[in-house]
């Protein structure tokens, strides 16, 4: 007998989850301003990014309360401003390096790398028994991004906010995830990056939650969390009983 709560599937978030970042070219497109910075310090100084972007949120959209337009969920800007200042980039260039963000990711997008162990994570998970897709924010080239990285394999769809109507935090748009799993909101992990938009929908939706923190100073109390994706498969096989050990129990006397 266990007390760990039976797992169907799991949900992930695309960018910042199975996609990251595009840390070199940003790296390389400051080197050009002037401003020496490796890809891991800008890497690093992401999560004040975060920080940044949960601060422009505001309240969370309540089950019920008409959502927001599309795109508004957060500050975007102060997310990418939250992360330069941190990472010390001169408070000149700052407005010059939001525009070329824009730019880039008008043109081919900025989540544009696998996240490292991501796809690896998303094997785990099946040999699991669990069943896998994405809800992501999106401008409606989610799947296409995670298709150019290797990572769309193994889901059973990608539900992008832009082609759904609705975004996260929503919980309409975790609770139309879990409609086409065919399950439960109790018995769905959903897996972010960011608080505002994936913990707080998540946990409004009803469903499981586990934050990626990889520096372990984002997640607020409480608040499950793994350093990263490719730790997920062994920490949701301690935290809830999954399908292939449930098939592989003996039967009850």
């Amino acid at each position: 007998m266990t007390d760990r709560p039976a797992l169907d599937a799991v949900l992930l978030d695309a960018g910042g989850t199975l996609v990251r970042l595009d840390f070199e070219w940003m790296s390389a497109m400051l080197a050009g301003h002037g401003v020496s910075i490796g890809p891991e310090a800008i890497r690093r100084a992401e999560v004040a990014g975060r920080r940044a972007y949960d601060a422009s949120r505001g309240t969370p959209v309540a089950s019920g309360v008409a959502a927001p337009p599309l795109g508004t969920a957060g500050d975007t800007d102060a997310y990418f401003r939250g992360m330069l200042v941190a990472a010390g980039i001169p408070a000149a260039l700052v407005p010059l390096a939001l525009e070329r963000f824009r730019a880039r990711h008008a043109e081919v997008g900025l989540w544009v790398h696998p996240m490292e162990g991501a796809r690896a994570a998303l094997d785990g998970l099946a040999a699991l028994g669990l069943a896998l897709a994405v809800v992501s924010n999106s401008d409606g080239r989610a799947e296409r991004h995670l298709v150019d990285c290797g990572v769309r394999e193994g889901l059973e769809f990608v539900l992008d906010s832009h082609h759904a109507g609705i975004e996260k935090p929503d919980p309409e748009i975790f609770h139309a995830g879990v409609r086409r799993l065919g399950t439960r909101p109790e018995r769905v992990l959903f897996v972010g990056d960011i608080r505002c938009v994936d913990e707080a929908g998540a946990r409004a939706a009803g469903t499981q939650f586990v934050l990626i923190d990889p520096y372990g100073d984002y997640a607020a109390p409480g608040t499950p969390a793994i350093a990263a994706i490719a730790g997920l498969p062994e920490w949701t096989a301690s935290h809830f009983e999954v399908p292939g050990r449930r098939a592989a129990s003996p039967p009850s006397r």
